[in-house]
């Protein structure tokens, strides 16, 4: 199945102005990141209050969440229990103490039902789920794992360059879409990292598959200059490329208005994250192996 045929589009030619838009999207997210002093953490990594609700028969999450958020709690997260008619509520405190919290929680119960319909079985302070030394462990495997795909793709594509231009690819649809959800003051939690994580590992397929393409053109026409050879392959490629990109969307699409609000950031950040991947694979990774090399053999020259 192909969505187009035989395309000649120059990305080579064009990628001053993929660079330029990527440079402004990256330049936005890291001012919005500076002038909010990072990025806005959810109770995984910040901590808060633990309250274990019981009820005569279990309301509707979203009348739950309805009451709290008109109560000023605007975050929380919440698991229920239905056998059990128990819900429990984790809040981020903000800047307000474990009483004010528990007393904004009761007050809305109290308004919306009868003070025998419900019981606060427990309230605790609980701590970061994230705390610094797993961010660091984290981290750690990160890096190694990036410098692993760099060895991966210089071992297959005997280069060294292939695989730094398809980790830096890599980090700009990680970084981009971090700073989309700053722009939009959106929460970082632990299902946005795995969201990010799944992202890497999608971007850098599509990537390698470009990789692949180019050096079977690289083999059977040995004399065709660099610049037409990655147009070529990226244009070979383009119809899988999009029709992939598509299905993902499409399904992330339905996650995004049907999945409920548990899955919604997860889902919005794999939505954008697919289309900034399918971007940076043909506009971002190929060009810099063009420019690398060009900027290479003008070096050798003098």
């Amino acid at each position: 199945m192909e969505l187009f045929k035989k395309t000649s589009i120059d990305f080579v030619g064009r990628r001053y102005i993929f660079f330029f838009i990527s440079g402004i999207l990256i330049l936005s997210g890291m001012l919005s990141l500076i002038f909010k002093g990072g990025p806005k953490l959810g109770i995984d990594f910040t901590g808060g209050t633990l309250t274990e609700i019981k009820f005569q028969q279990l309301p509707s999450l979203e009348q739950l969440r309805k009451i709290f958020a008109e109560q000023g709690i605007s975050v929380f997260e919440l698991q229920s229990f239905p056998y059990q008619h128990s819900i429990i509520l984790r809040t981020k405190l903000s800047g307000q103490d474990e009483s004010e919290v528990i007393a904004k929680i009761q007050r809305g119960l109290t308004q919306n039902f009868d003070e025998n319909y419900f019981e606060i079985i427990r309230s605790e302070y609980v701590g970061p789920v994230i705390g610094k030394h797993l961010v660091k462990r984290a981290s750690l495997a990160i890096l190694l794992s990036l410098l692993g795909i760099i060895v991966y793709v210089a071992f297959r594509f005997k280069s060294a360059l292939w695989g730094t231009a398809g980790v830096i690819a890599l980090a700009h649809d990680v970084f981009v879409t971090a700073g989309v959800f700053s722009l939009l003051n959106k929460e970082v939690t632990i299902l946005v990292i795995s969201a990010l994580l799944t992202l890497a590992g999608y971007s850098i397929n599509d990537t390698i598959v470009i990789f692949d393409r180019m050096r079977e053109t690289l083999h059977l026409r040995r004399n065709l200059p660099l610049g037409e050879l990655i147009n070529l392959s990226v244009n070979e490629t383009l119809s899988r490329t999009i029709i992939t990109s598509l299905t993902v969307f499409l399904v992330l699409l339905a996650l995004f208005f049907f999945g409920g609000q548990v899955i919604h950031d997860f889902s919005f950040a794999l939505l954008f994250g697919v289309v900034v991947g399918s971007y940076s694979t043909i506009a971002i990774a190929t060009p810099l192996v063009y420019e690398w090399e060009l900027r290479k053999k003008k070096m050798n020259k003098k």
